[in-house]
């Protein structure tokens, strides 16, 4: 049997794992903080990612209730920043 290259050893270490689910997080958290600012990031958090739907938390109903008005902008910015990530809606709570 030939050697397998150490690419193709970690990709498939990779498959199994749940790898490319904190990667997708990593990405998304840092474009939003590159999207809305420091201080916007200081006061949400990302709590889940799944089919395209992206959940955040915010530290009070005056910054859910500011974000909302611009939720259509802000998720039209993700879609152009992260277009393989395929993210369809932005919630917040």
């Amino acid at each position: 049997m030939k050697p397998k290259k150490i690419n193709s050893l970690l990709a498939d270490y990779f498959k199994e794992t749940k790898f490319l689910e904190v990667k997708d997080s990593l990405i998304i958290s840092r474009t939003w903080e590159n999207i809305v600012g420091k201080t916007v990031a200081k006061n949400t958090e990302i709590i889940n990612i799944k089919h395209g739907i992206i959940v955040i938390k915010t530290t009070s109903p005056v910054w859910r209730n500011e974000l909302n008005f611009e939720k259509e902008n802000l998720l039209q910015k993700m879609k152009e920043k992260e277009p393989k990530l395929k993210i369809k809606k932005i919630e917040f709570r």
